[in-house]
């Protein structure tokens, strides 16, 4: 279940918290997280990073041949990542096109279009090589 949360700012500190937010290119929502995760104590990049972990025996991604709509799967995971949006332990607890986009976008941030493709394409290589093994 998602909950909103609002409150008010003066505008000083509204545009002081909006150039944070904008140079860390994050989400009001990201922002928010962040926040309360530096006060907890905690390391937002620890955290961050087990998120990229996977089990492989809960791979999602279609096998061999994934088509068209997983690259855009995969490019728009990637921008969310670009656009500091956090991805939850269940969004994370299995492996698919979306995701992992996320998991290189939050390695990666700001990429060419191009370079992801080309990264996209290494993974579906990667897949199949390693699938093969079994």
């Amino acid at each position: 279940m998602a909950r909103e949360i609002r409150f008010e700012l003066d505008d000083d500190r509204y545009e002081e918290m909006k150039e944070i937010k904008d140079a860390q290119g994050r989400t009001w929502a990201g922002l928010f997280v962040a926040g309360v995760r530096e006060l907890d104590g905690s390391d937002a990049g620890e955290e961050r990073l087990d998120g990229l972990k996977h089990d492989w025996d809960a791979d999602q991604r279609v096998f061999p041949e994934p088509g068209n709509d997983r690259v855009g799967s995969f490019k728009a995971g990637w921008t969310k990542a670009e656009n500091g949006e956090e991805f939850g332990p269940r969004a994370l607890k299995g492996l698919s096109w979306h995701n992992l986009g996320w998991r290189l976008g939050m390695l990666f941030d700001d990429t060419p279009t191009d370079l992801k493709e080309d990264l996209y394409r290494w993974c579906v290589e990667q897949q199949r090589e390693t699938r093969q093994d079994e």
